[in-house]
């Protein structure tokens, strides 16, 4: 009994154990089967996505395809050859209604009656809902039909991203399924376990690939297509984009504003708080930009720290709204390893209804724009008009003259003569800079001066001026003296008292000979760096005399705190000495007794005509100077012109007159 017994545990053991295998191989099989489908379904609505673009791209005027469903022999070649691609062997294509209209294999029938008029209920589910309907069909019972096959429904987007229609894709996966099967029938044959876990690998190591797959070809999008620092468009891609919209319709660069925008001084955070924190700040700025778009927006990174964006749809004032918010956006601190940095952008836009103007040349008018924000001291906007073109233009002109000044030895220096009031007689020059275009006319110093200041030629410059000038003057008559301009960017590198002690040391010029000009603005703006620089220029034993008294804040403090030895007052108050009104004069006369009080000798500047010079006859100046006495001239004509004797003409009201020169006309009037 007690065998029996035994015996029929066994069996019951053993038909417990095949029943579990049985039910887990059932169980398995369903399971299998139903993910099997599920792949299968995931891997037919991959090929048909990527079936039914290639179709968009290869059928030409697709879109006339499908509002009439008449191929013509161009596009039913094609229709033929797409067919025969990856799994496709047969498509129906349906218009924006849902309705058929077209089969491929149909092309020389025409359709069923009702067919353009019934709506395929699969095919307006894709069109509402955008996404693909997929079912798997046996055809095992069907004519001309695989064995087992898949009915995808996609929909066919234009260049613009908008749908056009719906494509019916008929895709064999007989392949795939005996794939499966054949993995299968080799798992029935193994033992429970064994089975299961031979079937499940290849199945797992199937599913990961294809999932790999598909991850790396995001990936490769992705980087191939994006910025990896801003998640912006890269530049490629950016106008890969901007091609695309403009010949889908999308963008009218009548109606598109360009923006070009700059990242003020980015160096200066890289070099100083390193290549991490600039990182940090481009993706800062990126963000600002991604959150500022709407769907008529493109932006891109162009390189570096510059970026671009083209607005489609906006009005100027939404322009101007965009730009400030963005503005505002960058301002704000960005916190890199306990360091909060704040930047600020320099942004050109151009935004013209003309015709005719492709992107190249709205890119290069908005380029325009971002370089005169950026002379303008940058952290600003500005909108390119007509007459920017011709400023930046004569601009880049002036620049590249200073570029040529010493190889093609472009830079000059004349002197315009210093009269004693009471004798007049000569007592020294003025040394000014010229600059030649190239073409025998000179550049004004107003215009070209601040110019080489920016581009950081002024100091180099400003050291040759002194050189020519210590030379000149050292063939001159001893009680001679020459008078030179100064720049601030020249006290800014710290060198000057050596340059000008270098100076007088290679030319032999006494000390108290050579004069150096400063201006009121300049001690404003840069008292710190200029203060004991004038106090060791002063114990070298030159002469420093304030220029242009009267322009600025006139603050009487620098007349005794530096040490001046001249005042020279500017030519704004001997313009209007002539007026009937006499304020002019009493400041001026108030001016010239300060200047002597302060054992200072004083200058008046700007001298033109024999009206004013009987105006400031009556007043106890010490120095003239201006077209009235004498032009500017080159360092070979100031022999004969210091030779010559001054002959005093006939008086006229009491006025001493000099003919040296005839006043110059154009822009080389800027001097005296």
């Amino acid at each position: 009994m007690f065998e029996k017994s035994g015996n029929t545990r066994i069996w019951l053991n053993l038909t417990m154990l095949f029943a579990f295998i049985a039910v887990m191989l059932i169980v398995g099989k369903l399971v299998i089967a139903r993910a099997v489908d599920d792949v299968i379904e995931a891997n037919a609505e991959r090929k048909a996505g990527a079936w039914a673009s290639y179709l968009a791209k290869s059928v030409p005027e697709l879109q006339d395809l499908i509002r009439s469903g008449v191929p013509s022999a161009e596009q039913t070649a094609v229709i033929d050859k797409a067919v025969q691609v990856a799994d496709v062997f047969r498509f129906k294509l349906f218009d924006e209604e849902a309705r058929v209209v077209l089969i491929s294999d149909e092309l020389d029938r025409p359709l069923e009656a009702g067919a353009k008029t019934d709506h395929n209920g699969n095919a307006l589910t894709v069109l509402t809902t955008g996404n693909p309907v997929i079912d798997l069909q046996d055809g095992r019972q069907k004519d001309n039909r695989p064995d087992l096959y898949v009915e995808a429904y996609v929909p066919i987007v234009s260049a613009a991203g908008q749908p056009i229609g719906v494509v019916e894709v008929y895709l064999d996966q007989t392949p795939v399924a005996a794939l499966f099967e054949r993995n299968y029938l080799y798992l029935v044959g193994a033992l429970g376990l064994v089975v299961l876990a031979s079937f499940g690998v290849p199945f797992v190591a199937y599913v990961l690939k294809m999932r790999q797959q598909v991850r790396t070809g995001e990936k490769v999008r992705l980087l191939s297509s994006r910025d990896q620092l801003t998640g912006l468009h890269n530049r490629a891609t950016f106008f890969h984009k901007v091609k695309d919209a403009l010949e889908a319709g999308d963008l009218d660069l009548g109606k598109a504003a360009v923006i070009f925008i700059d990242l003020d001084k980015f160096k200066t955070i890289n070099d100083t708080f390193g290549h991490k924190a600039g990182d940090e700040f481009l993706r800062h700025v990126g963000n600002a930009i991604s959150r500022s778009l709407t769907p008529d927006d493109l932006a891109g990174r162009l390189g570096g720290d510059e970026f671009i964006i083209i607005s489609g749809k906006r009005d100027m004032p939404a322009v101007e709204r965009l730009i400030e918010d963005l503005r505002e956006a960058v301002s704000e601190p960005v916190r890199v390893d306990g360091i909060a940095l704040t930047g600020h952008l320099s942004i050109g836009v151009h935004f013209d209804p003309a015709p005719g103007l492709d992107l190249k040349e709205r890119m290069h008018k908005a380029d325009i724009a971002l370089y005169q924000a950026k002379l303008m001291g940058r952290n600003t906007w500005v909108r390119f008009t007509p007459d920017l073109e011709a400023k930046i233009a004569r601009r880049q002109f002036v620049e590249e003259c200073i570029v040529a000044g010493f190889p093609q030895n472009r830079f000059e220096v004349h002197y315009q003569p210093l009269i004693e009031q009471t004798t007049l007689k000569v007592v020294g020059f003025e040394a000014l800079l010229r600059l030649s275009d190239g073409d025998g006319n000179y550049i004004p110093p107003a215009e070209f001066v601040p110019i080489a200041e920016e581009a950081g030629e002024i100091a180099a410059i400003g050291a040759w001026v002194l050189e020519q000038a210590t030379r000149s003057a050292v063939t001159w008559p001893d009680h001679l003296f020459v008078s030179v301009n100064l720049s601030a960017r020249q006290f800014e590198e710290g060198t000057l008292v050596a340059c000008v002690k270098a100076c007088l040391e290679r030319s032999g010029l006494a000390p108290e000979r050579l004069e150096l000009e400063v201006t009121e603005n300049m001690l404003i703006e840069q008292e710190d760096k200029i203060i004991h620089q004038l106090n060791a220029l002063n114990t070298l034993g030159v002469s420093l005399a304030m220029d242009d008294f009267g322009t600025g804040y006139s603050s009487l403090g620098y007349l005794w705190k530096y040490k001046f030895n001249k005042l020279k007052v500017d030519r704004s108050f001997v313009s209007s000495l002539t007026g009937t009104d006499s304020k002019s004069r009493h400041v001026l006369d108030t001016i010239i007794s300060l200047g002597h009080r302060l054992d200072m000798t004083v200058t008046i500047e700007g001298i033109e005509t024999e009206a004013q010079v009987e105006a400031l006859n009556s007043l106890s100046c010490d120095h003239f100077q201006g077209f009235y006495y004498g032009v500017p001239m080159p360092a070979q004509e100031l022999a004969p012109f210091i030779s010559n004797t001054i002959e005093t003409a006939s008086r006229k009201g009491g006025a001493h007159k000099l003919r040296l020169a005839e006043k110059p006309e154009g822009p080389a009037r800027d001097a005296g």
